[in-house]
């Protein structure tokens, strides 16, 4: 009997236990584990959204406007509009010494540097521009006609004069060439007459001036001139012609 009311007491202590600790429970909510959690979320939140901070506005100085800020800016007063790079330095994209917005020679190769204080260098000539020779030019004009008596070839004391100025000429003009032009109607003697007249005017260039006959071009018998003339005429042209032309009838050739 004894032992029974013993239980009875004890199951009725942890029933009244059991009940007391569910009350409990359902008085304080029961809080989720946080072991997984970033415990820098708040901090991170806060700086890429900030919700409870208020930031100043940044402000980075830049006075010479060339997109890189005063305290990395090594080059603080650049000319507006010149190109830079990272550090705030006027770009050098040649390696001369003179910046891009100065230079008038953007790419200066390093055989040619040192440059001028535009940065144009001074490039060495090619080594194949030695060997050519500079072709000289032709500034002989004026030159006089040569007259003759009328069915004669010789050359008077005027006319020789005349070939004297005119050899003197063109050996101060290396680049001109002498055209010596004969005129003569259709017939056998006036084309020999032409030629004689021609070839006494070379042959004293020539053997009496020392002209190359290279330099003299041979004409005769041309129909539009005046008979008793030989024209000469200077040119700087490469033309391609005769120094010396067989005579064309020389039975008729006058002594």
């Amino acid at each position: 009997m004894k032992l029974n009311k013993i239980f009875s007491l004890l199951f009725v202590g942890l029933f009244l236990l059991t009940a007391q600790d569910t009350f409990a429970q359902k008085k304080h909510k029961s809080v989720e584990p946080l072991y997984w959690k970033n415990p820098l979320e708040f901090s991170y939140g806060e700086l890429n959204s900030p919700k409870r901070m208020k930031l100043p506005k940044v402000v980075l100085d830049d006075n010479d406007g060339d997109g890189v800020t005063d305290q990395f800016d090594m080059e603080p007063n650049t000319p507006a509009g010149a190109p830079v790079d990272s550090h705030g330095v006027s770009q050098d994209t040649d390696g001369d010494g003179v910046p891009d917005y100065k230079d008038k020679q953007l790419i200066t190769p390093t055989e040619c540097q040192p440059v001028d204080a535009d940065g144009i260098g001074k490039c060495p000539d090619p080594a194949c521009c030695k060997l050519i020779a500079a072709i000289p030019t032709c500034t002989l004009s004026n030159v006089p006609s040569i007259s003759f008596a009328k069915g004669s070839a010789s050359l008077s004391k005027d006319a020789e004069a005349l070939l004297v100025s005119t050899a003197d000429r063109l050996k101060n003009n290396p680049g001109c060439k002498l055209i010596i032009t004969g005129y003569a109607e259709a017939s056998k003697a006036s084309q020999q007459l032409s030629w004689d007249r021609v070839n006494t005017v070379i042959s004293f260039l020539f053997q009496k001036q020392g002209i190359s006959s290279d330099r003299l071009v041979f004409r005769y018998g041309q129909s539009s001139g005046d008979l008793n003339t030989v024209d000469l005429s200077a040119t700087g042209e490469a033309i391609e012609g005769p120094n010396s032309v067989p005579a064309p009838h020389p039975n008729l050739r006058k002594k």
